[in-house]
């Protein structure tokens, strides 16, 4: 499987390895960020910075995980959990050093993400693949 199918294609199955390699690299990249805004070395555009690496990490993020869900033999309608975790990011506030109160429907997404989070973690993250070949593909090596 050559990097551009693994990283832009919903097609396929992958196993558990390549999907926690790709989740090692987004996170890494996304404390990166975290890292620089914290140290204002993005300036006023630390806003426009974040959002620029996250939805460039959006298309990649997705694709690893349809083809995660694949190997579980579920559709990628299962990609609509990711909804809330993006959300949720789109809702947290960037910078500044006063503490806010979140809203009611801040909590209620932020919980929201976090089961969908957890249920993406064990189903694409530690549960293993469909044994064989399923309606996706052949079982990943």
């Amino acid at each position: 499987m050559t990097i551009k199918h693994w990283l832009l294609s919903f097609q396929g199955r992958i196993g558990r390895q390549r999907f926690w390699m790709w989740n090692l690299f987004y996170y890494l990249v996304m404390l990166a960020i975290i890292g620089a805004a914290s140290q204002n070395l993005f300036g006023s555009f630390t806003g426009i910075a974040i959002f620029i690496i996250s939805a460039a990490l959006l298309m990649p993020d997705l694709a690893v995980t349809a083809k995660r869900w694949h190997d579980r033999d579920k559709s990628n309608w299962w990609l609509l959990m990711h909804v809330p975790l993006v959300a949720g990011r789109l809702m947290t506030p960037i910078g500044g050093a006063e503490t806010v109160e979140p809203s009611m429907m801040q909590t209620a997404v932020s919980v929201v993400a976090i089961i969908c989070g957890l249920w993406m973690l064990v189903e694409c993250g530690l549960l293993k693949g469909t044994k064989g070949s399923n309606r996706y593909g052949a079982e990943p090596s």
